[in-house]
C-alpha cells in the first residue's frame, strides 16, 4: 500500500506529527511518502513578494507543498493531519481515498476563539464560504478521524458527516521514553506540582499561581514550564525551552508528584499524556477532550475551567492523601499504555487507511 501523509508542523500538532512520522516510516508493509505542510519556506520567493497578504502567501505555499507530495503518486490512500491541507486539495479527495485526522473542527475552534485569541472573520459571507469549504472537505473524505469523541461529534453534528464514516483515534506519545519512578509518599514533605504550558494565561497558569499563593505555599512546591515571562518566587521555579518529549521535560516530570493544568481553552492535552506516562496524577479542566483523558477520581481530577475553589479542592485531595495520589499516577500510566501509546495510534491509523484503500468508507461524490 502506498500512502502520502500531509502533516502540519505547528505548535502542539508538530510533536504529534513527529511521532506519527517515525511510526509511519517503520511500517514495513507500507510505502510512505511524507509531506510537511509548514505554510512557509525560509527565504522563499513567495515569502518575499511585497504585495500579497500573509494569509495568501501561506495558502500558496501550502498548495505548493501538498502538490509536491501528490506529484510523487499515485497513491492507494491519502492521510491529512489536520483538515487544513485537505481543504486546499479537495480534488485529490475525489480521486483517492483519504483520511482526515484532527484535534478540533473550525466550529469548535470558533467557540473557543476569545480564549484562544483565534481570529473569526466579521464578514458573514467569509464565514459561510469557509464553512462550506470545510463541510465539503469532511464529506469528501473517506474517513474523518477525531483525536477525541468531542471532535468526532462535531463531524456529525456540525458538518453532517455520516457517523459510520467517522471514528476516534487518539494521539499517541512514545511511552517507552517515559519512566514512572517510585515517589516518596511522606506527608511531611511538600507536594511537588508541575505545570507545563507555553501560553501561560490560556493554560490557566495565572489561576494556578493565585491558588498556590493563597492556599499551598509552604505545603507544595510548584515548577512552571512556559515560554512566557514569569518571575520566580518563593516555592515557584520557572523553566523555559522544554519541548514536548525532551530530556528536560522528562526530568521535570520525574521530580514532580502531580501535574496540574487548569487550562481555559484546549483541544487535546499532549502535556497531560506525558505526565500520565511519567506516573503522575493529573488535574485537568473539562474543556475539549479533557474528560476523555483523565478518569475523574481514578487517574486524577477534572475541574471546571476558571474555578479556583474546585482547583484548590483537587490539589488539597492530593496533598492530604499521598498513597491515593500514587495510585492515581499508576492508573494514568496504565491508561496511556493502553490508549495513547504511539504504536497503538499508528496501528489504528493504518487499519483505517487499509479499509478506505480497499473501498470501505469510499469518498462521497
Amino acid at each position: 500500500m502506498r500512502v502520502c501523509f500531509f502533516a502540519e508542523r505547528q505548535v502542539g500538532i508538530g510533536s504529534v506529527a513527529a511521532v506519527l512520522e517515525r511510526q509511519a516510516r517503520a511500517q514495513s508493509a507500507v510505502d510512505v511518502t511524507w509531506c510537511d505542510v509548514t505554510y512557509h519556506r525560509s527565504g522563499g520567493a513567495l515569502e518575499r513578494l511585497p504585495i500579497l497578504p500573509h494569509g495568501a502567501k501561506a495558502a500558496l505555499r501550502a498548495l505548493q507543498q501538498t502538490g509536491e507530495g501528490l506529484r510523487s503518486g499515485p497513491f492507494d490512500a491519502l492521510f491529512f493531519l489536520t483538515h487544513n491541507p485537505a481543504v486546499l486539495r479537495q480534488y485529490a479527495l475525489t480521486r483517492t481515498p483519504a483520511c482526515v485526522w484532527t484535534d478540533v473542527t473550525p466550529v469548535q475552534l470558533d467557540a473557543l476563539a476569545t480564549t484562544y485569541a483565534h481570529p473569526v472573520s466579521r464578514s458573514r459571507v467569509v464565514r459561510l464560504v469557509k464553512r462550506a469549504a470545510v463541510t465539503s472537505t469532511f464529506r469528501l473524505a473517506s474517513r474523518c478521524l477525531g483525536w477525541s469523541e468531542w471532535a468526532r461529534r462535531s463531524f456529525v453534528e456540525d458538518y453532517g458527516v455520516p457517523r459510520d464514516r467517522t471514528a476516534v483515534v487518539p494521539p499517541g506519545i512514545d511511552v517507552s521514553l517515559w519512566d514512572a519512578p517510585a515517589r516518596d509518599a511522606d506527608p511531611a514533605r511538600p507536594l511537588r506540582l508541575a505545570f507545563v504550558g507555553g501560553h501561560f494565561e490560556r493554560k490557566g497558569g495565572a489561576l494556578l499561581l493565585d491558588v498556590f499563593r493563597q492556599r499551598f505555599r509552604g505545603r507544595c512546591e510548584l515548577a512552571v514550564a512556559t515560554r512566557d515571562d514569569i518571575a520566580e518566587e518563593p516555592g515557584v521555579r520557572v523553566h523555559r525551552g522544554l519541548a514536548a518529549g525532551s530530556d528536560g521535560l522528562r526530568r521535570l516530570l520525574a521530580w514532580a508528584d502531580a501535574f496540574v493544568l487548569p487550562t481555559l481553552a484546549d483541544c487535546h492535552s499532549i502535556a497531560s499524556l506525558e505526565a500520565m506516562a511519567a506516573g503522575l496524577p493529573v488535574v485537568l479542566t473539562s474543556v475539549g477532550a479533557g474528560p476523555e483523558i483523565v478518569e475523574e477520581g481514578r487517574s486524577g481530577f477534572v475541574v471546571p475551567p476558571g474555578d479556583g475553589d474546585a482547583l484548590a479542592r483537587a490539589i488539597e485531595a492530593l496533598v492530604r492523601d499521598r498513597p491515593r495520589a500514587g495510585a492515581m499516577g499508576a492508573r494514568g500510566r496504565a491508561i496511556v499504555e493502553r490508549d495513547f501509546d504511539a504504536a497503538v495510534m499508528a496501528s489504528r491509523i493504518f487499519d483505517h487507511l487499509r479499509e478506505v484503500a480497499a473501498g470501505r468508507g469510499a469518498a462521497a461524490g
